[in-house]
């Protein structure tokens, strides 16, 4: 299937299963994604944010896997 077919076949679905308001919404954001980010981040106790990993990235293994932590 050409990659035009599928984009067609998925706007027809999404048309017809989401209103046109919320088609447009989902294809363009109306703010920037980091405003996002701390708008679901903002219902999270600050204790909470806290204890998160600040080496995510570098130990992703480890917390994904649960395989040991590199050293840095």
């Amino acid at each position: 299937m050409a990659v035009n077919q599928i984009r067609s076949s998925k706007d027809r679905y999404a048309s017809v299963t989401m209103s046109e308001e919320e088609l447009q919404r989902r294809k363009r954001p109306d703010r920037p994604i980091w405003q996002m980010v701390e708008e679901l981040l903002k219902d999270i106790p600050a204790e909470n944010l806290e204890r998160m990993p600040t080496d995510g990235s570098d130990q992703h293994d480890h917390y994904i896997y649960g395989t040991p932590k590199r050293s840095s």
